[in-house]
């Protein structure tokens, strides 16, 4: 308390004139402060979260013309996979591996069943075949039960021994 006695004491002793400048140079320093510690946050968070929201709307908006649009290319990869759908595996396999440019590398092919095929790949383009079995998929209903694959000597390339069935 002997601090804040010395301060009224140092105060008192001011002329007025004195006194006054103290007083609105006091004033400006808690304004300041008060601007700093306060004021200035409570904005920038304001204006933060404002962005942050507008991202969000953003993003949702764009998520929700994506599922449209998913929907609208199930429906038509629905219809795809059902004029195809009483064709064997294994001719449509056939099919899409000589479209896909597989063909020369297709070693055996072999039908399990109407719904069923197994087919090994020899040497083949690893990025090649995944897009391969992606429009399988896609497009005919087909789906992977299993695979296995095995680095090839060529870079990029992979031995794959693969069995399909339709979903």
């Amino acid at each position: 308390m002997k601090q804040l006695e010395d301060i009224q004491n140092w105060y008192h002793g001011l002329q007025q004139r004195e006194r006054q400048l103290v007083l609105a140079a006091s004033v400006v320093v808690i304004v300041t402060i008060f601007y700093l510690v306060v004021w200035e946050p409570i904005i920038n968070g304001v204006s933060d979260q404002t962005q942050k929201y507008q991202s969000q709307m953003d993003i949702l908006e764009w998520m929700q013309g994506a599922a449209t649009e998913v929907r609208s290319l199930k429906a038509t990869g629905a219809s795809k996979r059902r004029s195809n759908s009483n064709q064997p595996v294994s001719l449509l396999v056939e099919q899409s591996a000589s479209t896909a440019g597989l063909k020369p590398y297709v070693t055996k092919l072999e039908s399990t069943s109407d719904k069923g095929a197994r087919v090994t790949i020899d040497a083949a383009s690893f990025d090649q075949i995944l897009l391969w079995l992606n429009t399988l998929q896609t497009r005919y209903g087909i789906s992977v039960s299993s695979a296995n694959l095995d680095r090839d000597d060529k870079p990029g390339a992979v031995n794959a021994r693969i069995t399909l069935g339709r979903d």
